[in-house]
């Protein structure tokens, strides 16, 4: 039997990725203010805003679930797009080999929290309009 995530435990998944990006792109930013003005400190702004908005989800799961669920889908539609965006200019600056890691661990997660969030969400419809769920595979 496969763990199937709770309400609770995804809010955690977007606390927690959210605090661990929060700190990743602040670090990044804090070394670009040292330099000049660059591109890289638009990245991590950007970034960051990404990682409040990831928090804000997590802090509003529950509601956000049966009240605007396509926003959190769009979320990480988009933060997937943003993941992809950010490696690419990791290819044009020069690939360390942490980036194809850090790539690939960025999307599974993204993957899953995605997945969960669409079961989550329609497991909230049934319970507020009532009906009797259907077990799908």
């Amino acid at each position: 039997m496969a763990m199937r995530e709770t309400v609770r435990s995804l809010r955690a998944y977007f606390i927690l990725s959210a605090l661990l990006t929060l700190f990743s792109y602040g670090r990044a930013l804090w070394v670009n203010f040292e330099a000049r003005f660059l591109f890289a400190t638009v990245v991590g702004i950007i970034g960051i805003g990404f990682s409040l908005a990831f928090l804000y989800v997590g802090f509003s799961l529950p509601r956000l679930l049966t009240s605007s669920v396509g926003r959190i889908v769009t979320l990480l539609y988009v933060s997937t797009g943003w993941v992809v965006f950010v490696f690419l200019l990791g290819l044009l600056a020069g690939l360390a080999p942490v980036s194809v890691f850090t790539l690939v661990l960025s999307l599974l997660i993204l993957w899953y929290l995605l997945k969960n969030v669409r079961r989550l969400a329609a497991e909230a419809q049934v319970a507020s309009s009532g009906a009797v769920p259907t077990r799908t595979a």
